[in-house]
């Protein structure tokens, strides 16, 4: 479904592939796209009322790693991405940026906390892009209701990190990448941030933030006694900072483009999984990685023997 799915994916109940509008299907004589986009604007999408969900039994808090407990709940402000990293898989399906009405996510949020819901994990590719976030973030400093989400923390300043603690954030993830500019660079981050100034906002932010989160991906511009460096100095006050985790080509992402020079097919994951470990094999893998990953043909081997 191209556009907007959230209405046109219930029109597969009752109507034909080619009458959807939006709708992209395979058939015996190739690709079929309707021309038409389907539901292009976000801020036309109407408020869940949760009318036909079990809020109740959601007690999963994403990204909370304390003992604290209480229901937990997902919810979306905006779709896509302005930027294009070279390691993300976003291109195909979640590229251009779009923000939702905030009086809809309100409402939202107002229903999840009438239901007994104290955190909400906004899932939007990135947080904290489109003009109305603050409106957004004033409206939920209103509420009793605490939140985490993924972001870049050179999205943030002094002033609106003090927002994010009045609007009882406890968790944020930040895409660091690289502690060089060059490495930022070569990941097409798109960064005009310095390292230290990066730094010095992460700690801002743990000042008002319980979870402080700056993930690291390994590329050839990082010194490791240099990455070692700013992950102990960053962790002893606080803040939680990945191993660089080796990039992986997602079919999709400009990197898979570099390294196949083609676009993905029916064999795209099984090549850039083929193309992952024969590379970091031998470099090692992040400390949250499975050491020995299996390649996708034995796991799904093993699923089919299980089935059987």
């Amino acid at each position: 479904m191209r556009g907007e799915p959230d209405q046109t994916l219930a029109q597969l109940a009752d109507q034909s592939w080619n009458e959807i509008a939006g709708c992209c299907f395979k058939a015996e004589n190739g690709i079929h796209i309707n021309p038409a986009l389907g539901v292009t604007d976000m801020a036309a999408l109407a408020p869940l009322d949760f009318h036909n969900y079990n809020v109740e039994a959601h007690w999963h808090r994403h990204h909370v790693f304390t003992q604290e407990q209480g229901i937990g709940a997902e919810l979306e402000f905006a779709r896509g991405c302005p930027w294009a990293c070279t390691f993300c898989n976003k291109t195909l399906f979640r590229n251009k940026f779009r923000e939702r009405s905030v009086e809809a996510v309100l409402q939202e949020i107002d229903t999840l906390v009438s239901r007994g819901v104290q955190y909400i994990y906004f899932i939007d590719e990135i947080f904290g892009v489109g003009k109305n976030v603050r409106r957004l973030l004033e409206g939920i400093a209103e509420r009793p209701v605490k939140i985490g989400f993924q972001t870049r923390i050179d999205l943030w300043n002094e002033e609106t990190l003090d927002l994010l603690g009045r609007a009882h954030c406890i968790s944020i993830e930040c895409g660091v990448e690289s502690i060089t500019h060059e490495g930022r660079e070569e990941l097409n981050k798109n960064c005009r941030m310095e390292t230290a100034r990066i730094s010095e906002l992460l700690l801002y932010a743990r000042g008002r933030i319980p979870w402080v989160q700056a993930n690291l991906i390994l590329t050839d511009k990082d010194d490791r006694r240099q990455i070692r460096e700013w992950q102990e100095n960053l962790r002893a006050k606080g803040v939680w900072v990945s191993e660089p985790v080796p990039m992986f080509p997602f079919p999709g992402s400009p990197l898979y483009d570099q390294a196949f020079g083609a676009p993905p097919d029916e064999q795209a994951w099984e090549r850039a999984h083929h193309f992952y470990t024969s590379t970091f094999n031998h470099k090692g893998y992040s400390d949250i990685q499975e050491q020995k990953p299996m390649p996708i043909e034995d796991l799904e081997n093993l699923r089919l023997s299980h089935s059987r």
